[in-house]
């Protein structure tokens, strides 16, 4: 009977023969024997020697080779530590078969086998409390390992999603227990033992659920509704990622997050859009979130400890950072000695000049005023020869001395009303015959104007 038990130890239905051959009363007779000899014969003639069935220390046929099998053939389901039948799947979608063995999960579809590597698996995400479902709805989402591409015949698998109940009862061989152990209990219950307790597969710190305490929405549910793209799904906000079903499968853990921004949170339309900034700049929006769940969105930021707001731009800010300091620089350096651009006496210069310039000015209309009056000698009687030349090219005589009068601001004004026709023609008289006289005193060789 030993030799038998060893036989069928790596057989999903071995345990349950012993038990039979063990209840019928025939353990010590020579059926087990005999059984157990043909198992042998029949290894010894399969596959030019290769064991059919485990050896006698008890170790499976690795699982890689059960997952391996030729195209067009499918896998066998020998050496699997667990199968579990009709279970429900979102992703791939349909009833399908789920066996798990020491190096692998594999889904088995209509057409297909589809090994998923343990060490693919990164993350288990159990989902439950789903917005609007009333009939006790349990995900649970497998999220993969972009660079493990699993593949669905020509399709990327990015998750392996189940969907059962919380009312669902497994009944299923213990992946590591002792012969004839079972795992019983709700599916959901079920399913992430099996999954924890295989050697390699999902470590524990891997399983995540949601929790009331980061976050619940408005109608006290896990997620809400949003959309990405044209698909709509909901986002649910775990205590350490964010994940969104039903489709596209997205789960993205806080440690790649930079920054998660609200917009047109704090407007007046209905809903908002959130928007994850990733680190290394790629984003991802879920759009048309419900205005009623932004309080819920900004506490579990805060408890989660994400950061708020548009994710900043590194190099922006180090080019901003360099530029406002070379501008500093620009400004504080000024009056450094050392600065190739310094000049002490430029202010002083500049400061002097206008002064300066004030003062020509002004002593340029005193000369003028002194000029009217009869010329001064040396260069102011070199300009009053420059002005006489400059009148006598552009005008009369008349003119010039009608331009040093109103210089000097000689002229007197009278109101219309005190002049008539007599006194306008006399005083016309008298500026033109005091104009001649300054202009031959200003023409005599010598003269000092005095």
């Amino acid at each position: 009977m030993d030799t038998l038990r060893e036989a069928v130890k790596a057989c999903r239905s071995g345990p349950g023969l012993v038990e039979a051959l063990e209840g019928a009363g025939v353990a010590g007779g020579p059926i087990p024997g005999l059984i157990a000899d043909c198992l042998n014969e029949r290894a010894g003639a399969a596959a030019a020697g290769a064991p059919a069935v485990a050896p006698a220390n008890g170790v499976a046929a690795p699982a890689a080779a059960a997952a391996a099998a030729p195209p067009g053939e499918r896998a066998s389901l020998d050496s699997a530590l667990c199968v579990i039948d009709g279970l429900m799947f979102l992703s791939p979608r349909g009833k399908q078969q789920l066996a798990l063995f020491k190096h692998c999960l594999m889904v088995k579809t209509a057409k297909a086998d589809i090994s998923v590597p343990w060490s693919a698996i990164q993350h288990v995400a159990i989902i439950d409390q789903i917005p609007g479902d009333t009939k006790g709805k349990v995900l649970l989402y497998l999220h993969l390992d972009s660079e493990a591409k699993v593949m669905n015949g020509k399709t990327h698998l990015a998750a392996v999603v189940i969907q059962t109940t919380g009312e669902a009862q497994l009944d299923v061989a213990h992946p590591q227990g002792p012969p004839g152990s079972r795992l019983r209990g709700p599916a959901p219950v079920v399913l992430c033992q099996a999954l924890g307790v295989v050697p390699g597969g999902p470590a524990p710190a891997s399983f995540v659920s949601p929790d009331p305490q980061y976050f619940q929405s408005a109608a006290a549910a896990a997620g809400v509704k949003a959309h990405v793209k044209a698909r709509e799904g909901f986002l649910y906000p775990l205590p350490s990622a964010l994940c969104f079903l039903e489709a596209p499968q997205l789960f993205i853990p806080h440690s790649r997050i930079a920054s998660i921004e609200l917009m047109r949170a704090g407007g007046t339309s209905s809903t908002f859009d959130l928007v994850v900034h990733l680190r290394g700049g790629h984003t991802q929006e879920f759009g048309m979130l419900s205005r009623s769940e932004v309080g819920g969105i900004e506490v579990y930021i805060r408890k989660c400890r994400l950061a708020l707001g548009a994710a900043p731009d590194s190099e922006e800010e180090e080019e901003a950072d360099e530029g406002g300091a070379e501008a500093g620089a620009e400004q504080e350096d000024s009056d450094d000695p050392e600065d190739e651009d310094f000049n002490p006496s430029s202010s002083s210069d500049e400061e002097e000049e206008g002064e300066g310039g004030q003062q020509r000015s002004g002593g340029s209309g005193g000369t003028k005023r002194k000029r009217a009056e009869g010329g001064e000698a040396g260069e102011g009687g070199e300009e009053e020869e420059e002005e006489d030349d400059e009148s006598e090219e552009g005008g009369s005589e008349e003119e010039s001395s009608d331009e040093d009068d109103e210089d000097d601001g000689s002229v007197e004004l009278v109101s219309e009303d005190e002049f008539s026709t007599g006194q306008l023609r006399s005083v016309i008289a008298s500026e033109s015959s005091g104009g001649r006289r300054a202009k031959r005193q200003r023409g005599e060789p010598g003269g000092s104007g005095s």
